[in-house]
């Protein structure tokens, strides 16, 4: 394990650092790959190939700074691609479909509220930054469904409480101003090293990679430290 950081707060990305999401977001293309393969008739296992493929043109291929992370986007690629004729009352449909399944199913580690609390209890203060869903109003639903967010100090959610998204160190300065502490002194946390990681250093702030529910992807950056689970932050942080 990484040496002690010294942190006054820490700021957490929400999605796959502090819950599943990836998982969450299979089970919602599941659920949509359902519905169309009863309707149409055709291989489950082909339209998930589709599905992901659309996803991978809309989304994962674009760079992160205009980058949206649209579902409704991906349904219309998969239309168009395969020919499924599917008008836009159909596609706003399953689309809702997606949105419905993400709002409903959130999965995360017992450890989450134990380590929250434990930071809390060392005197730190907690930060929470998390993108829009795209679908106003939907990310502040989901994080106030569970009950651990009420341990942050301050909540920003990027694209929605202020114009610009996690692409740009904006967000995590404006963070640090809210929780009143300089950003020399803030530890982040997240899983992507392109929004999370990069945009931190380049905030002034250190930052730790959390590999549990995703692979990390490429970045400029170095990160202070790795870690697989989130209770190995209590080890690290000083």
């Amino acid at each position: 394990m990484s040496e002690k950081i010294k942190a006054k707060a820490l700021i957490f990305d929400f999605d796959n650092t502090l819950v599943d999401t990836h998982s969450t977001i299979s089970g919602a293309y599941s659920r949509i790959v359902g519905l169309l393969s009863s309707s149409l008739g055709m291989d489950s296992s082909y339209l998930m190939q589709q599905l992901l493929n659309a996803q991978k043109e809309v989304i994962d291929d674009i760079p992160l700074v205009s980058r949206q992370y649209d579902r409704k986007a991906v349904i219309k690629k998969l239309n168009e691609n395969l020919s499924l004729n599917m008008n836009e009352k159909q596609i706003d449909e399953l689309a809702q479909v997606f949105y419905d399944f993400i709002l409903e199913k959130i999965d995360y580690s017992n450890d989450t509220e134990e380590v929250l609390k434990a930071l809390k209890s060392k005197g730190k203060k907690l930060g929470l930054l998390t993108d829009t869903d795209v679908r106003p109003g939907l990310k502040k639903k989901r994080l106030d469904s569970l009950g651990f967010t009420k341990l942050f100090d301050e909540v920003l959610i990027a694209g929605e409480d202020i114009p610009q998204r996690k692409n740009s160190p904006i967000p995590f300065i404006e963070l640090a101003r809210l929780l009143n502490v300089e950003p020399e002194s803030i530890l982040v946390v997240g899983d992507r090293m392109d929004a999370d990681i990069d945009n931190a250093k380049e905030a002034g702030m250190k930052a730790v990679l959390i590999d549990k529910y995703l692979p990390p992807n490429t970045g400029v950056h170095k990160p202070d430290a790795v870690i697989h689970e989130l209770n190995q932050l209590l080890e690290i942080v000083d």
